[in-house]
């Protein structure tokens, strides 16, 4: 098969290795080995990936690429495919992930068909459709041709069927990951293409079909405020930037227009202090975010799964603000600290993103050791620069006043408290922020992101 789009140059080493890439994206998601021809996976890539991709006609190509040809055709011309173009177009991670589920659920609704379908006309159709997306292969004849017209009709109805339900999967995938994209910073504005996970589909998709995973990229992505936030802390700095004016006698700091007043005013308003000066800044770093997150048997369901999504959106916060990130699920007992450093590469996110998908709500609730052990991780160095441990909890629980007193003073770190339709009058005491939500929606998540 040849290339079926104009302006792409199939034989540029950039392709190929798209093609191949793609290939491989496939072979680690389906789990086995597929004999896909490599220029239709580029097609499927660039008609995404590509502004204005423009087909071929129909006199150019070979009679044995029609089915190939058809395929696209249907995708450039899909309504659900041009309302992704709002965000797969130059957007490599989410174009690959659209052409990768695409043909996986694409295959597999064929051979679906052709291993249960009862009718035989349906079953030799997918037996078709798929040799005719096979590298060296084409779509079979027609055994008499009085029939050949008929079969053409029954493969084309098929092949509209499979190729609108491939493309409605493959269009719920690239959605969670855009969404993964978005939460970590990968697209947004000013945070560049670190992480682009282009190189890492497979993994994101895996998770992406992850039900809990779904549920909570799927609440997140309806919050459009949720990247926009950043908490910035400044110092007063005569070199920094400029943000303001104000009267002194910093002479260095001066506005370029007092230098041109008579000596003599110039001299009195230096010594009463009345010069206008540049007010200048510089942005200091901040701390990295901790947090605890209850994982107890009463915060099974709805509970857990808005904590979840507040880790995500605290992450989603601390990578904007270049900072490092940690969190330690608990019960009765502390679980592993998480780490994710600032500039943490897409597996570790990715890592991170399954293991909170994973945990289940169970066990009893022990908050008192909870944060005592985050303060013994600040005390003990295996984290640094902490100085506020957050905790997420319903708040079940008795708190040993006078210990976590002083844990967080000998951490010299402060507590802030989100209770999850809940109350502990103990662990208001004990909190240098407090806080209480109720309807766990998306207001109330960035309530607590915000604060």
């Amino acid at each position: 098969m040849s290339g079926l789009l104009r302006g792409v140059d199939y034989d540029s080493p950039i392709v190929k290795y798209r093609g191949e890439r793609i290939l491989h994206t496939l072979k680690k998601v389906s789990g086995r080995d597929t004999n896909i021809d490599p220029n239709f996976l580029i097609d499927t890539y660039y008609v995404h990936y590509l502004p204005l991709p423009i087909p071929k006609s129909k006199a150019e190509i070979d009679p044995s690429d029609n089915i190939k040809y058809s395929l696209v055709d249907m995708t450039m011309s899909s309504e659900i495919v041009n309302r992704n173009r709002n965000y797969s177009v130059a957007n490599s991670a989410v174009s690959m992930a659209l052409s990768v589920s695409y043909v996986q659920n694409l295959i597999e609704e064929l051979e679906r068909i052709r291993r249960t379908s009862q009718s035989q006309e349906e079953r030799e159709a997918a037996e078709q459709i798929l040799n005719g997306i096979m590298r060296g292969s084409s779509g079979r004849e027609g055994r008499r041709n009085e029939s050949q017209q008929q079969e053409n009709q029954a493969m084309n109805k098929l092949m509209k069927q499979v190729h609108e339900k491939a493309m409605a999967k493959a269009t719920e995938d690239a959605n969670s990951v855009r969404s993964m994209q978005r939460i970590v910073g990968g697209n947004g504005a000013g945070t560049g293409s670190v992480m682009t996970f282009e190189g890492d589909v497979h993994e994101v998709l895996r998770l992406a079909r992850n039900t809990e995973v779904r549920k909570i990229l799927e609440f997140l992505s309806g919050i459009p405020r949720l990247g926009s936030f950043s908490k910035k802390k400044t110092a007063r700095y005569s070199r920094g930037e400029l943000y303001g004016y104000e009267e002194g006698s910093d002479l260095e700091r001066i506005v370029p227009s007092e230098l041109a007043l008579p000596e003599e005013l110039f001299y009195v308003k230096l010594a009463e202090s009345q010069l206008l000066l540049y007010q200048k800044q510089i942005k200091e770093t901040l701390g990295p975010i901790y947090l605890l997150l209850d994982k107890s048997g009463s915060m099974d369901g709805e509970k857990i799964l808005w904590a979840k999504a507040v880790a995500l959106a605290l992450y989603s916060r601390a990578r904007r603000e270049n900072r490092d990130f940690y969190l330690r699920f608990f019960d009765n007992i502390p679980y592993p600290l998480i780490k994710v450093i600032k500039n943490a590469k897409s597996k570790d996110v990715l890592k991170m993103v399954e293991y909170i998908g994973k945990i289940r709500g169970g066990g009893g609730t022990d908050i008192s050791r909870s944060v005592m052990s985050a303060c013994d991780d600040i005390k003990d160095g295996h984290v640094k620069g902490v100085s506020e441990v957050i905790i997420l909890t319903d708040g079940e629980d008795k708190i040993a006043e006078t210990t976590v007193r002083r844990s967080l003073r000998e951490a010299n770190a402060t507590l802030v408290s989100v209770m999850i339709r809940g109350d502990n009058s103990d662990l208001r005491r004990v909190s240098d922020t407090y806080l209480v939500v109720y309807k766990l929606d998306q207001n109330d998540l960035l309530r607590v992101v915000e604060s």
